[in-house]
């Protein structure tokens, strides 16, 4: 059992969002699987606040059963400042730069991942039925409203483009698509 718990943070009108994911082995299915176990968005929080509201969660005993939890944190943006401010906490964390394309480069802890890449590796495992989520999560409707609305398209050039439909937001799928990238692919090993 290992916990993982993924942040998109937000600039103060925008939603952050926070997944926390128990990546388990599943042996009837010989396989790995994500059950989504906690998940939470947040409007309008200046960067202390957020940083507040991760260490809590990151410290709760029951994500910290038998090591602590893997903390993944898009740095893209806005979260180059978190990452900054959870490290002077002390917290030990995988800081994510989204990039474009399927790119994937990897030094320690800082990962730079493709887009395209990313969401495509959770879309695999969602569709393969390695992901749980708990349609009773009060959370449920929101997320699969997100899901919902989120689209790719594929550009004249051949390059997929994933976005929410115009007025929906993408924090929450986004923030469990994170964890579910990282599980399949740093914290397994796993390279496409």
């Amino acid at each position: 059992m290992t916990f993982i718990i993924s942040l998109d943070p937000a600039q103060l009108r925008d939603w952050s969002a926070l997944a926390v994911v128990d990546m388990r082995y599943r042996p009837e299915e010989k396989r790995f699987g994500y059950d989504l176990v906690a998940m939470a968005r947040k409007q309008g929080l200046p960067y202390d606040q957020i940083v507040d509201w991760v260490s809590r969660i990151y410290h709760k005993p029951e994500f910290n059963r038998q090591q602590p939890p893997e903390l993944v944190v898009d740095s893209t943006g806005v979260g180059v400042a978190v990452v900054d401010m959870l490290h002077t906490r002390g917290l030990r964390l995988n800081a994510v730069t989204i990039t474009a394309g399927e790119s994937f480069s990897q030094k320690g802890s800082i990962f730079h991942v493709g887009k395209a890449r990313l969401i495509g590796t959770f879309l695999g495992a969602f569709d393969g039925g390695k992901v749980q989520v708990n349609p009773n999560m009060p959370i449920w409707p929101q997320l699969e409203k997100e899901m919902l609305s989120y689209r790719a398209e594929i550009s004249a050039q051949g390059r997929a483009k994933f976005e929410a439909e115009e007025g929906e937001h993408d924090d929450m799928i986004f923030a469990l698509a994170q964890a579910i990238w990282f599980g399949e692919e740093a914290k397994r090993g796993k390279r496409l």
